[in-house]
C-alpha cells in the first residue's frame, strides 16, 4: 500500500517547513510526488537523506542538508547529532537534544528495540533459510472452538500447548514474528465467528475472497503460505476450501492451483486450492458476468488504506460486496486509518456489526516503525471492521 511519499514519510512534514522548500530535501520531495519520473539523481539523493542521514525529531533538519549549509558558510557553528544510546533511534540536532530527550520515554525506547529485534529475526531467517519465517500449529481440532479465543496468548495455549508452554526455550521474537503470517488465517476465523458461528463451524465447502492482496503481506515471498490451512485445522467440518486472491497487485495466474494439504488433512480427504486474479474486485465480478456463481462465503481485505488511495475504486468494489450480502472483515494499520475506513463504509451504506472499528486481538503482534511521524508505530491489521450487506 505504501507509496514513495509514505516510505520517505517525513518529506511531507519537511515540505510544510517554509525554510526547507528550496532545500535539497524540498527538491527531492517535489520529485517524489511524481514517482514514475524519479531519476537516478533523485534516488541517490534519497539514499543520502534517508539511509545515511540523521533527521532531527524536533526541527526536521537533516545532517546531510546541514552539512551543505555549513560547507557553504564556514563561519557558522557546527551542528552535532545524537541518538538514543539504547535503541539507536531518536536523532536530534544539538539545538534540540535536551528537548527531545524529555519526549523519548523508556516506553518509546523499548518499542523501538522490540520492533528492530523482530524485524531482524525475520530478516535473518530469510537470509539463513532462504524463505519467509512462518509457524503453523501442527495439530488439527476434532471439534471447533466453542468460543473463539480472545487473544494470541489464549490461541497459542489451545492450538500448540506443548510448544507454547516451552516458549522460554524459543527466541523471544519467535511467537510474535509468527503472528505476521498467521494473523491472515486467524483474522478470517475471528471474522467468521463474529458473523455466523453456526454456519462456518458446520460448512463442508468454503470459498474465501482476499481482496486487494498485496506482495507485502498476503503474498510475501511471492505466494500465499501454508498458514491458510489453519482455517481448515480449526474448522474440522470443512472438506474443501478455495481461496481467491483478487487485486491489481495479485499475480496474473488465472487458473485454479491445487495445493498440498498436511498428512492429517490428506488422510481425511480434504482439499484446498488458490486462484489469482489481477484486477479490482468489481472488475472481477463484472468479468464473471455479475453472476451469483462467484459469490464467496467470506470476504477479507487487509490494511486497505481505502480512505487514502483509490477510494472511488474501493467504493465500487464495496458496492459489489454489499450487493452480494456476504460476511466481510476489513483491517487497518492504526486507529486513525480505521476510523477513516469506517467512514468510507458509511458512505456506501454498509451495515457494520459494531458502531466503530475495534482493536483487533489478532493483529500481527509486534510494532512497526512509522516513518511518517516521529515516534509513531503501527501494526498490520491493528484494527478491524466487520460488515455485511446494506443498512
Amino acid at each position: 500500500r505504501m507509496g514513495l511519499i509514505e516510505k520517505f514519510g517525513y518529506f511531507k512534514r519537511l515540505m510544510d517547513t517554509r525554510h526547507l522548500k528550496e532545500s535539497p530535501v524540498g527538491e527531492l520531495a517535489r520529485m517524489l510526488q511524481f514517482p514514475h519520473n524519479v531519476s537516478d539523481k533523485a534516488w541517490t539523493l534519497a539514499k543520502n537523506l534517508v539511509q545515511f542521514s540523521p533527521c532531527c525529531s524536533i526541527c526536521d533538519k537533516t545532517k546531510y542538508e546541514q552539512d551543505i549549509i555549513e560547507m557553504n558558510n564556514p563561519t557558522i557553528a557546527k551542528t552535532s547529532w545524537k541518538s538514543c544510546p539504547t535503541c539507536k533511534f531518536g536523532w536530534s540536532c544539538s539545538d534540540h537534544f535536551d528537548e527531545y530527550q524529555q519526549k523519548h520515554t523508556p516506553e518509546i525506547c523499548k518499542t523501538y528495540v522490540e520492533s528492530v529485534m523482530i524485524e531482524r529475526f525475520r530478516y535473518n531467517h530469510v537470509a539463513n533459510e532462504g524463505d519467509t519465517f512462518l509457524f503453523l500449529p501442527q495439530t488439527t481440532l476434532s471439534e471447533p472452538f466453542k468460543q473463539f479465543p480472545k487473544s494470541w496468548d489464549e490461541f497459542f495455549q489451545i492450538r500448540c500447548p506443548q510448544q507454547y508452554g516451552m516458549k522460554k526455550n524459543y527466541p523471544n521474537e519467535f511467537f510474535p514474528a509468527a503472528t505476521f503470517q498467521l494473523s491472515q488465517a486467524v483474522t478470517c476465523l475471528y471474522g467468521m465467528y463474529a458473523h455466523d458461528k453456526k454456519f462456518f463451524t458446520t460448512a463442508e465447502h468454503l470459498t474465501i475472497h482476499v481482496v486487494g492482496a498485496a506482495q507485502a503481506f498476503e503474498l510475501e515471498g511471492g505466494a500465499p503460505s501454508c498458514v491458510w490451512e489453519e482455517i481448515m485445522h480449526c474448522l474440522p467440518s470443512v472438506k474443501k476450501m478455495n481461496v481467491f486472491f483478487i487485486g491489481p497487485d495479485s499475480p496474473s495466474i488465472g487458473q485454479k492451483v491445487e495445493l498440498q494439504c498436511c498428512p492429517v488433512c490428506v488422510g481425511k480427504g480434504r482439499t484446498r486450492s488458490v486462484t489469482f486474479s489481477k484486477m479490482t474486485y468489481h472488475d472481477y465480478f463484472n468479468d464473471n458476468g455479475g453472476s451469483s456463481s462467484v459469490k464467496p462465503d467470506f470476504v477479507v481485505a487487509y490494511n486497505t488504506g481505502m480512505y487514502e488511495e483509490y477510494t472511488e475504486s474501493w467504493k465500487e468494489s464495496l458496492k459489489v460486496m454489499i450487493d452480494l450480502d456476504v460476511p466481510c472483515i476489513f483491517t487497518s494499520y492504526d486507529e486513525n486509518e480505521a476510523i477513516a475506513d469506517f467512514d468510507v463504509l458509511g458512505e456506501v451504506n454498509a451495515r457494520t456489526l459494531t458502531d466503530a472499528p475495534v482493536k483487533h486481538p489478532f493483529s500481527a503482534d509486534f510494532p512497526v516503525i512509522d516513518l511518517s511521524e516521529v515516534d509513531k508505530f503501527f501494526q498490520a491489521s491493528m484494527y478491524s471492521i466487520c460488515f455485511r450487506g446494506r443498512k
